[in-house]
């Protein structure tokens, strides 16, 4: 609901609305001095200091250099908020982390400031020119204004986030629009500005009534968060987006950003095109750990059937790239696959089975009934026929993926990326983007490991490991 960046701007927003308030109650000093810009210093070592206190991590440096942009702007006499800081500042933060581009952090912080520049103007109704008749009506304008700018702001960065959002952490909030418009007035007006004050207050043993302000405050931005949160649906997994949806998303929030003029509206073209990718999305048949402790499989129920004993965290990662709503604790991800002390054996969705091996025992029938082997152990050299993802496969390509086609199999690992190899059987294997050899079972002698036959529950992940 709040990120570093919001932090940021609430922290130095009230530093500069306090000194310049301040300054301003002197006639003398609002009349020759330049109170906007001492005050725009101020804000900018306050903002330094609360990043050093803070910890300094990565998004907080970064909300720090797009503060003190648009701070110096103000120094400058330039307008604080414009496309051309914005672009200064993530400049700065490129030139000083080349890798930030490529991080959920720097695509949402900047993706939802370079939306709000463009649509918010558009958005908001220009006030009238008749003043209210009465310091009532002036007051209830005032606040549906500044509800309005709440919820038109909340509202665009939200869809200009959603993108990032699904890309990296597969889950939409469609409620967050209500719990911002709840509880980001709290945090604006109570509970930074009593931060800022029992700090000042904290020397002179003033500051325990502020605290206790502040206490209650937070209180009540966690009810309405755990009130929201218990809407239903309040988060909804969706499939991963693909690199090219993403990349067309990401090209219409530039193009409706960048240009001053009605071409802007061309920013649709690609939006579109990317909503088009997004709807149908490009998932895997199969997903397998890098070191083979277990694999994903999918059913012709059309769901993700589990083998093996991958960690949590693994399984957790599988289902929400694949847009499945299910915990990892949940009975029927287990329900497709027919397993014995040997192994587990799954009927993918075009009908083929595939096999996860534990014993060598298992290599004899499977590697002529089975379409894809899949184990931690090193295939035999007799075992040809199958697709096989072995030890030796593993150790080469790290956590690999599956798509399984009619003629081919697209594989898609960690160190080898994309690959199109035939089936077993056709006249040739085409491998695409790395020209290593194909996952077939390699040559040299299969370990002699006859005592393998241990009970599931007497054999962990890390001893296997």
């Amino acid at each position: 609901m709040s990120i570093s960046g919001l932090h940021m701007v609430l922290a130095a927003g009230t530093f500069f609305w306090l000194v310049r308030a301040l300054l301003a109650l002197t006639p003398g000093l609002a009349l020759l001095w330049p109170v906007k810009k001492i005050a725009a210093v101020a804000a900018m070592i306050g903002a330094t200091i609360y990043c050093v206190f803070s910890g300094s991590d990565v998004a907080t440096e970064r909300s720090l250099i797009m503060t003190l942009v648009m701070f110096g702007a103000v120094l400058a006499d330039r307008p604080a908020l414009s496309i051309r800081n914005l672009s200064i500042a993530a400049l700065i933060v490129l030139a000083r982390e080349p890798e930030a581009l490529l991080g959920p952090s720097f695509q949402m912080s900047f993706g939802a400031v370079a939306a709000m520049m463009a649509l918010v103007p558009l958005m908001q109704r220009k006030p009238t020119e008749a003043s209210p008749a009465s310091l009532v009506e002036r007051g209830l304008r005032w606040s549906g204004r500044a509800m309005l700018g709440l919820v038109t702001t909340t509202l665009v960065a939200s869809i200009a986030t959603a993108p990032f959002a699904a890309y990296h952490f597969q889950s939409l909030n469609p409620y967050g629009l209500i719990g911002n418009a709840l509880a980001l007035p709290l945090v604006s007006l109570v509970v930074m500005p009593a931060a800022v004050l029992g700090v000042l207050a904290y020397p002179f043993a003033l500051d325990r009534p502020v605290w206790q302000v502040m206490g209650a405050a937070v209180e009540q931005v966690l009810e309405v968060s755990a009130w929201v949160e218990g809407f239903s649906g309040s988060t909804i997994v969706v499939p991963a987006l693909s690199v090219g949806a993403l990349l067309l998303l990401s090209l219409g929030l530039l193009a409706i950003a960048i240009p001053a003029s009605s071409l802007r509206w061309l920013a649709l073209v690609p939006a579109g095109a990317g909503l088009g990718f997004a709807a149908v999305p490009e998932r895997y048949d199969v997903f397998i750990d890098r070191t083979g402790a277990g694999a994903a499989i999918r059913t012709d129920s059309g769901e993700l059937a589990l083998v093996g004993r991958p960690s949590d965290f693994v399984v957790e990662q599988w289902l929400r790239a694949d847009g499945d709503a299910r915990n990892v604790d949940d009975v029927s991800l287990r329900r497709d696959a027919r397993c014995d002390r040997s192994g587990c054996v799954v009927i993918a969705a075009d009908g083929r089975r595939i096999a996860f091996i534990r014993d060598y025992a298992a290599f004899d029938e499977d590697c002529r009934r089975a379409a894809v082997i899949i184990t931690q152990l090193q295939a035999p050299p007799a075992c040809r026929q199958p697709i096989i993802v072995d030890s030796e496969a593993l150790k080469e390509r790290g956590a690999t993926t599956l798509r399984l086609g009619p003629d081919a199999v697209e594989v898609a690992s960690v160190r080898r990326g994309r690959e199109m190899m035939a089936w077993p059987g056709a006249q040739s294997i085409r491998v695409g983007q790395s020209q290593g050899s194909p996952v077939q079972g390699r040559p040299g002698p299969a370990r002699p490991v006859p005592e393998q036959d241990f009970p599931e529950e007497e054999v962990s992940t890390d001893e296997r490991d």
